[in-house]
């Protein structure tokens, strides 16, 4: 994940509400749903103390993303290896560290967590967020099926907080070029989108068993990109 595609991500998350979540049995793909992720202005710009749960590869990739961004501080992070934590705090400069997510999650110095831990755990950590005021961003997907998602968006959308998604493709220059040319009416109509992924080499087994195998982790950038 590049630093300039993570970037706009931080603009997008401390300008962007999610405003609802609907299930609708027939919709046109021309119909954003309430649950929209973009870039907006804004007038103020403040600096965001940011609290990082997880410090294993994306939560390094996160980190690094964050100490090189405007405006942006880490100043906690956790892994319940907490050597990891210790480590990753002392490669990016993070005051402190924990090998309790909590810690993180009920930190009054922290204004928005960055979710990096494995995917079983989104759902409850999104509401414990949400329970105590923090804006969040977490990896993908929020939770590992449905009704743990919608809980997940409803929390938040009652504490009044902020919720975003990692599908960084949404700000990839070059997938922005399409969606503009299908808009502009550059390329005729679509007929069919053909996506095709790959990550760099096989994930460990055991992030497979509890990621969701390649639909959820992988496929799930492919369908977003189809909806996008």
């Amino acid at each position: 994940m590049k630093l300039s595609i993570i970037a706009p991500l931080f603009a997008a998350f401390a300008s962007t509400t999610v405003q609802g979540f609907t299930l609708a049995p027939k919709a046109s793909h021309a119909i954003r749903t309430a649950l929209y992720m973009g870039i907006e202005d804004t007038d103020t710009v403040k600096e965001v103390r940011v609290g990082v749960i997880g410090c294993g590869r994306i939560g390094i990739v996160h980190l690094g993303a964050i100490t090189k961004a405007p405006n942006v501080k880490p100043v906690i992070v956790s892994n319940p290896t907490v050597s990891k934590a210790e480590a990753a705090a002392a490669q990016f400069g993070v005051a402190r560290f924990t090998s309790d997510a909590m810690d993180v999650i009920t930190d009054p110095d922290v204004d928005a967590v960055w979710i990096c831990s494995p995917s079983s755990f989104h759902a409850d950590q999104i509401k414990a967020c949400a329970a105590n005021g923090k804006h969040v961003f977490c990896e993908k997907p929020l939770a590992t099926d449905l009704a743990a998602t919608v809980e997940a968006i409803n929390a938040c959308n009652e504490a009044g907080v902020k919720l975003m998604t990692g599908l960084q493709r949404r700000f990839d220059p070059n997938f922005r070029r399409v969606r503009e040319a299908i808009e502009q009416n550059e390329v005729g109509d679509t007929i069919m989108i053909k996506l095709c992924s790959r990550d760099p080499s096989p994930p460990p087994f055991e992030y497979v068993k509890g990621g969701g195998g390649i639909f959820a982790d992988m496929a799930v950038h492919d369908l977003d990109m189809s909806r996008f």
